[in-house]
């Protein structure tokens, strides 16, 4: 069976390095020149995690990565709301862990280093003709296959010709994303500051924490500020004299830091004929529950499983199969980070105030209900 895959991302990387593990080899075509611009920090759950068990990754991920074991809520004023223990609802179930997103994406690479990647060139269309899909790509080329995968992103094009234009799920929020190196906090723990209209959240990685300052929009945008560092550091800095060293870190001029717009969005159809959807070209997802990319690799994980049991004669029902495993469960996790976007996106003082009375009293599955509950679920 030969296969594309549009995009080079966690979902694509993953899907080739599984295929190859079982001989297959995928061709990958990706938009980006390479690999040095490929994003900033994630968090990886034992529902993600484990999938690099299988690819022999598990030993490069725990060397690459700083361990998660604690989350703390606070306040708009710095004070501690609730710290929450996350071994005790993690550790049974395997390692999670912070890290860059291009290490993991170099870790997939070491799998499938054979597999051609066209850095450079992205899928732009395909037409199907009786069990064969021509590909349309950005050099003006063409491929054939008989399975396209379309791990193109949120804004997939392959998507776009599935299911016409899709609206984003807009939050109104966005946020500016940038790193703390040799951070002198105490490693392995996840703070957030929940204030109204800001949140600013610190994540654990290797040698030191990524920092994500987020805010309405239209108050922290590039187009209310500019460029303009020192508003941002303002804006944040109302979160108490404990954040400091964070805010001294935001950068004063913004022209190289990511501006995150928050907004996520789900296809009604995962697949059509032979062509297939992953990773966030399915259902993208707020950063507000952190499992994005466990969502991407799991589902890479379940679309090499059913490939793996047909061939392309039979390639419709492996393709619906995988459609029904992963659309409710990755929709159910969808649903909890819009939940807790809602809970942390708060610009009234009051309602601000009241939420944080409420989240005295939140015990961890409570704020991460599906989370808990899939740990022990199979996909």
């Amino acid at each position: 069976m030969k296969i594309i895959i549009a995009g080079a991302g966690i979902g694509g990387m993953a899907l080739a390095a599984l295929l190859r593990r079982r001989g297959v080899t995928a061709q990958i075509y990706e938009r980006a020149a390479n690999f040095d611009h490929s994003g900033y920090m994630l968090g990886l759950y034992p529902i993600g995690a484990r999938v690099l068990h299988g690819l022999g990754l598990m030993e490069d991920f725990l060397a690459a990565s700083e361990r998660m074991e604690t989350y703390t809520v606070c306040n708009g004023h710095g004070q501690v709301i609730h710290t929450y223990e996350l071994g005790r609802m993690l550790d049974g179930f395997g390692y999670s862990g912070g890290i860059m997103r291009g290490e993991l994406l170099a870790l997939l690479r070491r799998r499938c280093e054979d597999v051609p990647l066209h850095f450079g060139t992205s899928v732009t269309g395909f037409v199907e003709a009786e069990d064969e899909v021509e590909v349309r790509l950005s050099d003006g080329s063409t491929d054939r296959c008989d399975l396209l995968v379309g791990a193109d992103g949120i804004h997939s094009a392959i998507r776009r010709q599935i299911a016409g234009e899709l609206p984003d799920h807009e939050t109104g929020w966005g946020c500016w994303v940038c790193l703390l190196r040799d951070s002198k906090r105490p490693p392995k723990a996840v703070v957030e500051h929940w204030g109204a209209g800001r949140f600013l959240g610190l994540y654990p990685i290797k040698g030191g924490l990524g920092i994500v300052a987020a805010a309405p929009t239209r108050l922290m945008g590039p187009r209310a500020v500019g460029k303009d560092g020192g508003k941002v550091k303002a804006h944040f800095a109302v979160l108490g004299e404990g954040i400091a060293d964070v805010i001294a870190a935001l950068p004063d001029d913004l022209g190289e830091t990511f501006w995150w717009q928050l907004s996520d969005m789900r296809c009604k159809a995962w697949h059509q004929g032979h062509v297939a959807l992953l990773g966030d070209a399915a259902c993208a997802f707020l950063p507000t529950a952190g499992v994005g990319a466990s969502m991407a690799l799991e589902s890479a994980a379940v679309l090499d499983d059913e490939l793996g049991r047909t061939d392309s004669r039979f390639l419709s029902g492996a393709l619906a199969r995988y459609e029904m495993r992963r659309k409710p469960r990755a929709e159910a996790f969808q649903d909890d980070s819009r939940k807790l976007a809602s809970m942390m996106m708060i610009e009234s003082s009051e309602l601000s105030w009241g939420r944080d009375q409420l989240m005295k009293f939140y015990t961890l599955d409570m704020v991460a209900k599906t989370i808990a509950q899939s740990l022990a679920t199979p996909i």
